[in-house]
């Protein structure tokens, strides 16, 4: 390799590490950012982190959705869980985003082989349907009895009050989120991306 080819990889590097630290402090302020429906917190920051996987790799929506649930982990709304569960919820929460993340980052190169567009949709449909569903099994496992109360005085299973509350409104406002705007944020990427 010569060293103008070296200094162009170091350059590239630079360039992505510091591109994934931007979505990085957009994924902890949109978390930050309470944005409620009822009882129940919707997660933006699943958009950029779907960017992120989606322009930089698996490993980079991955680290993303970790970062995400960190700030998930921080935030005062979870004390709840983790008085409940420490180490449920810590698993919980980085698991749930971080893997969401990762996922999007494979399906993308897979998909993109056959259609850019559907490639970017299915990848951003992906991050909510893995979130929420981990999520929700979270609730049917080990959160159970911190809910099964709140179940009771709704009148419902828990099971049924968890698909009441979580999949009506958080994961449909999730998705449809993140389905509209994640395309539109890849396509204003990369035409930037083609003038650097």
């Amino acid at each position: 390799m010569t060293n103008a080819n070296v200094r162009s990889s170091k350059k590239l590097d630079v360039q992505k590490l510091t591109r994934v630290a931007i979505l990085a402090a957009i994924v902890v302020v949109l978390q930050m950012l309470p944005i409620r429906f009822g009882t129940v917190e919707i997660n933006l920051a699943l958009t950029p982190i779907v960017l992120g996987a989606i322009l930089y790799g698996p490993l980079a929506g991955a680290m993303l959705g970790a970062i995400d649930g960190l700030v998930i982990i921080l935030i005062p709304g979870t004390s709840v869980f983790l008085t409940f569960n420490f180490i449920g919820t810590i698993i919980l929460c980085l698991l749930k985003t971080g893997l969401a993340g990762f996922i999007a980052g494979l399906l993308y190169p897979l998909l993109k082989k056959f259609d850019e567009t559907t490639a970017v949709v299915v990848s951003a449909l992906v991050a909510p349907v893995i979130n929420t569903g981990i999520f929700i099994a979270g609730v049917l496992t080990i959160f159970a009895g911190l809910y099964e109360g709140v179940a009771a005085e709704a009148g419902l299973s828990l099971a049924s009050w968890t698909v009441t509350a979580f999949i009506t409104t958080n994961f449909m406002i999730e998705i449809i989120v993140t389905i509209i705007i994640s395309p539109i944020l890849i396509r204003v990427v990369k035409l930037f991306g083609k003038k650097d």
